[in-house]
């Protein structure tokens, strides 16, 4: 059985996203897909397992070893037997391997006769990261892009993998969907209260704008980001209402303690804005909201559609088909 591992540079590069994304890619094709993530110190409470399960329903789901991220061989090898075992009956099996770990990521590709796909920065050295997996290296994607960086990627990254001889997979840009909190990630993460439709928890934010002074014309300002969230003084009724006179604001979050007059509640409750209460002010809500990223998962149906969509329209999708045509033996 062919086995794809997705590896990275480093911690937060990716790998869940991309592993979960080609898993989806490959099951829209009509193949059974076995998913895993190759070892994690809490094999019961791993989030990206638990993503996994979410979000692929159709895989066949590997539960992974428990291990840190200094597995031994034994443990590799027991993995791989599991995995083995697990998705006999699978086309294909994608893992979810190591952040920066390419000596265990090479075991395990030798235990389950995989590749491994490399998820790195823009800002690494990519071409020696890339290098040190030899033969069992499938490809490079360079991940959240920022759009500044694109001359950069094409002008000196790209040649530089080719002249090392590095398949190049290609670039996902940097997309505000993949990093969005849902409403009740960031009702949680302030200590807020929902006033309106907690049942929505799940809505996803991609942007936040503060209604402070606005000087321009409210549905101008409010209109001005998708999928917004917006951040008001509980007490000023006037800026809220502005707000929902939006076809882009996705939640309310009042501040201060501030629950909202009964014409602001009527007028979210009929567009089905839900509406959350903040204990701080307009400057500490929006400050706290700051060190959310790390809290953010990537384990939501909307997050997988917009990565299946990147990875369909952004990759070389053909050597990824080649690399899961047979088991290499190498």
């Amino acid at each position: 059985m062919p086995t794809l591992i997705v590896a990275s540079t480093s911690p937060g590069a990716g790998k869940t996203a991309i592993t979960a994304a080609l898993a989806a890619w490959l099951l829209k094709s009509g193949r059974q897909v076995a998913v895993a993530r190759a070892w994690s110190a809490d094999p019961a409470g791993d989030k990206d397992t638990a993503a996994f399960k979410l979000l692929l329903k159709d895989a066949v789901q590997v539960a992974p070893e428990a291990a840190s991220d200094n597995p031994a061989t034994a443990q590799i090898r027991q993995f791989a037997s599991r995995l083995k075992a697990a998705s006999k009956d699978a086309a294909v099996a994608i893992v979810e391997g190591g952040s920066g770990d390419t000596a265990h990521t090479v075991a395990l590709a030798e235990a389950t006769d995989g590749l491994v796909i490399l998820v790195a920065s823009i800002t690494d050295r990519i071409v020696p990261a890339a290098q040190a997996y030899g033969t069992r290296l499938a490809g490079v994607i360079v991940n959240n892009l920022p759009r500044y960086q694109v001359h950069a990627l094409e002008a000196e990254v790209v040649p530089a993998l080719k002249q090392a001889g590095v398949p190049y997979l290609g670039a996902i840009p940097e997309d505000r969907r993949l990093i969005a909190p849902s409403i009740g990630l960031v009702a949680e993460h302030l200590g807020a209260e929902f006033a309106l439709l907690p049942e929505e928890s799940a809505r996803l934010l991609d942007n936040f704008l503060i209604g402070g002074l606005v000087l321009d014309w409210g549905p101008t300002y409010f209109g001005s980001q998708e999928n917004t969230g917006v951040i008001v003084r509980g007490d000023r009724p006037d800026i809220q209402l502005a707000a929902l006179q939006t076809d882009t604001t996705r939640a309310l979050v009042l501040t201060k303690g501030v629950s909202p007059i009964e014409y602001v509640y009527y007028e979210a409750q009929q567009r089905e804005i839900p509406v959350v209460v903040s204990p701080y002010d307009t400057h500490e809500t929006a400050s706290k909201l700051e060190s959310l990223l790390p809290k953010i998962r990537f384990d939501h149906p909307d997050k997988l559609s917009r990565a299946v969509e990147l990875v369909e329209s952004r990759l070389d999708l053909k050597i990824i088909e080649r690399a899961v045509a047979q088991p290499v033996t190498r």
